[in-house]
């Protein structure tokens, strides 16, 4: 499996207990809904395969067994990688509904076809989601609201929006 077919899901943070467990800090909340029996760990520019074991999610902690690190050891030589899945083994969200991998990377533009720039990185700000948009070395944020993005195409990358006056220049930092 090659980088670019896989999603980043987050870090391996440390060990945890003696049996090969692995604590996870993922990269946004609600991506444990993946079914799949193999995650990639990164290595460099490369990426291993393992088979799960077992994936536990609670309010405070996201807890990683894998096929074949069953020590403290072996799980201690795992920290710091970063956890990837195929994009595949994700569900689909439905209609209107995006993981934040499906829309970062995304080119955005204006309905008259002025380019912005492309998302950096979703914001969760309290309730309401906010685009980080890079306009060259500069950035700016872009409510991710229906009135605001008015559509969002996944397979072409692309978000439209139609923003208020002033918003662009308003929130530039």
């Amino acid at each position: 499996m090659k980088r670019a077919d896989l999603v980043a899901l987050g870090k391996v943070v440390r060990s945890q207990g003696r049996e090969g467990h692995l604590k996870l800090r993922l990269y946004e909340k609600g991506p444990t809904r993946f079914k799949c029996a193999r995650v990639y760990l990164s290595r460099g520019d490369e990426v291993e395969p393992y088979g799960i074991e077992s994936l536990t999610v609670d309010r405070n902690a996201t807890i990683l067994k894998l096929a074949g690190v069953d020590t403290l050891d072996a799980a201690d030589a795992l920290a710091g990688r970063e956890v990837l899945v195929a994009e595949s083994d994700f569900p689909d969200p439905g209609e209107d509904v995006f993981y934040d991998f499906q829309v970062i990377g995304s080119r955005v533009r204006t309905r008259d076809g002025t380019e912005i720039g492309r998302v950096a990185a979703v914001l969760d700000a309290g309730g309401s989601l906010l685009l980080v948009v890079r306009r060259g070395d500069r950035e700016v944020y872009v409510p991710f609201t229906e009135p605001i993005c008015v559509s969002v195409d996944r397979g072409a990358r692309e978000v439209v929006i139609d923003p208020p006056d002033g918003l662009l220049d308003l929130n530039e930092i």
